[in-house]
């Protein structure tokens, strides 16, 4: 049976600040079959915002990158190949956030097909 995975699940996975939580989420993880558990992708940028934008966290840009790396290598989440495509393209385009580079990548890399005024994103989303 396929489960969704809350933020608040993943948060307490990758940083450790609640300890007591972070032990019952790894329990969960650990029980669960390779695939069960699905990450959907706005729960992926969520954590992005809460890792980064939250005054009690504050990550750094690299340091969330090392935490979407770890959550790639548990075998029991289940990604969307368009969410680790943004994520390669998060990776490159310093000056785009997460949600940036899904909505490049929902776009096809099409210009044309974003509306926005952020000219970060139109000129990464046209290379």
């Amino acid at each position: 049976m396929a489960r969704y995975v809350d933020t608040n699940i993943l948060v307490r996975l990758m940083t450790n600040d609640v300890p007591e939580l972070a032990q019952q989420a790894i329990a969960q993880v650990k029980k669960a079959r390779p695939g069960e558990l699905i990450i959907l992708d706005a729960i992926l940028v969520e954590l992005f915002f809460v890792l980064e934008a939250n005054p009690h966290y504050k990550f750094p840009r690299d340091k969330s990158a090392v935490v979407f790396t770890g959550i790639l290598s548990i075998p029991q989440f289940k990604i969307s190949e368009q969410a680790k495509e943004a994520f390669g393209l998060f990776k490159v385009h310093r000056k785009l956030d997460f949600m940036d580079c899904l909505l490049i990548i929902a776009a096809g890399s099409d210009p044309q097909a974003i509306v926005s005024f952020d000219k970060d994103l139109l000129k990464t989303a046209s290379v």
